[in-house]
């Protein structure tokens, strides 16, 4: 497993256990719970996915998922310092998790074959 990957699998088991949390202190109605429940479902299956199989479907999935939860940071209720703590927080740390998918994006294997083959022609 790459460095980046295990980044990525570390920040994805904590965005999934953040968002698990999340059902039962801030979700605010049954909508906010079964969405954070499914995030959670979502970011610790793909995080189990990577770890099993080294799976690069599944590390792409955390990574849109990340994509999402951070584009939505600044859009969250705010009410006490407590909410930007966390949110900043979290942000923070989903930025770390899509740094490691770019570097991901970038060092697949498969990529390197297809511009060398590209530039040999």
């Amino acid at each position: 497993m790459s460095l980046s990957m295990k980044y990525l699998f570390a920040v994805a088991v904590f965005a999934g256990t953040f968002e698990a949390l999340s059902v039962w202190g801030n979700a605010p109605n049954l909508a906010g719970q079964i969405a954070a429940g499914a995030a959670a479902l979502l970011f610790l299956g793909c995080a189990t996915a990577m770890w099993a199989r080294q799976s690069f479907a599944a590390a792409s999935m955390i990574g849109v998922l990340l994509l999402i939860d951070v584009a939505g940071v600044p859009f969250y209720t705010k009410s006490s310092w407590l909410d930007w703590v966390l949110q900043l927080g979290f942000g923070a740390v989903g930025l770390v998790g899509i740094i490691a998918w770019v570097t991901l994006l970038r060092s697949r294997p498969g990529r390197r074959r297809s511009q060398l083959s590209a530039a040999q022609d």
